[in-house]
């Protein structure tokens, strides 16, 4: 055989090998997110029930938002929030987002390990009006974020049952390095997640209706 006709296979091969290394992957990422999906409906029963036999619930509508306290009402080292524990994770409330169909639990603290299961609070809290969520963008948690518009509506629950409805003022595309802008600004609400090939972060801002 001649070299090119060596060659030729050679490229084949390796076509062929990175055909199949990339099925892979695609099948892992999918499970994986049908793996998440059935983590976060499973909380979303249990905290749901958690949530309605809470002695403090009130069952508020959700046009009766919790009111913000302004950053300078509370100390800077109030950076906690209520939570409730389930399957050995610390939930701080559900994330409600009508045009999606999604109803996601939200986990009191966020690592990788965490976001397998559900989106978390990056950082912020309800009553500074600051706080930020992450999700993987798997396509029941934030894979379709970048589908909202401007205005769409998007609710909080805490787990006392008190909902906090918002609405979606800006989008925005940020790199990994832009941390601080990410957890700055004056938008009572972050939600964001990774683009696909992981090089940005798409970003939704969000402001409370207070009416």
């Amino acid at each position: 055989m001649s070299t090119k006709g060596k060659a030729g296979l050679v490229c084949l091969a390796l076509g062929a090998a990175m055909l199949i290394g990339a099925l892979g992957l695609f099948q892992s990422n999918r499970h994986e997110a049908l793996e998440a999906e059935t983590a976060s409906r499973e909380v979303m029963t249990q905290l749901a029930e958690v949530i309605a036999s809470h002695p403090n619930n009130t069952s508020p509508m959700p046009d009766e938002p919790v009111t913000a306290l302004s950053p300078d009402v509370l100390p800077p080292t109030d950076t906690t929030m209520d939570a409730v524990e389930i399957d050995g994770n610390r939930y701080v409330g559900f994330l409600t987002i009508p045009a999606l169909e999604l109803e996601l639990p939200v986990m009191e603290e966020w690592d990788y390990d965490r976001l397998k299961t559900a989106p978390c609070r990056y950082s912020g809290t309800l009553l500074r009006g600051d706080l930020v969520i992450a999700a993987h963008n798997y396509l029941r948690h934030f894979g379709h974020l970048a589908e909202l518009a401007i205005g769409s509506e998007v609710l909080f629950t805490d787990i006392y049952g008190d909902s906090t409805r918002y609405r979606v003022a800006e989008l925005e595309i940020l790199r990994p390095t832009e941390v601080e802008y990410m957890t700055a600004g004056d938008y009572d609400l972050t939600l964001f997640t990774c683009t696909y090939g992981g090089a940005t972060r798409f970003t939704v801002r969000c402001v409370r209706e207070d009416g």
